[in-house]
């Protein structure tokens, strides 16, 4: 029963937020902002790697989450669907501040990460909260 929100955790009344493929005959729904946020996490382990980080990783981590809450925010508490393609691009932005923050707090033990973590997990728990 819950194969069908392997690709897209949406239920019907939100398959708007999803791209909608027919693959082998068959309609599947696959979540736009998930489908930015698995190759963001990537870049940002690739980011990582290969920038030179003479900036503050900790304020990077903290904004590049932000336009992923703000358009969740926008599309759930205001009679506005959105775009699939915004979703997909904050989604990535938010992928990559995972894949930086991952990278920094088990690589680098900055625990300046773990408290931008711990913060945007209690903004989003409140405001889902708030949307139900």
């Amino acid at each position: 029963e819950t194969r069908k929100y392997l690709l897209a955790h949406h239920p019907p009344s939100e398959f708007h937020r999803c791209y909608a493929p027919v693959i082998a005959g068959r309609r599947i729904h696959v979540c736009a902002r998930c489908l930015g946020v698995y190759p963001g996490i990537a870049a940002g382990f690739l980011a990582y790697v290969l920038l030179p980080w003479s900036y503050d990783p900790v304020l990077v981590v903290a904004l590049l989450p932000l336009p992923a809450l703000v358009d969740w925010s926008v599309t759930t508490f205001r009679e506005w669907s959105g775009y699939n393609l915004v979703r997909t691009t904050t989604g990535a932005l938010l992928g990559c501040g995972y894949g930086l923050g991952l990278s920094f707090l088990f690589l680098e033990s900055r625990l300046g990460v773990l408290a931008v973590g711990i913060g945007y997990a209690l903004l989003a728990g409140l405001l889902l909260s708030l949307s139900w």
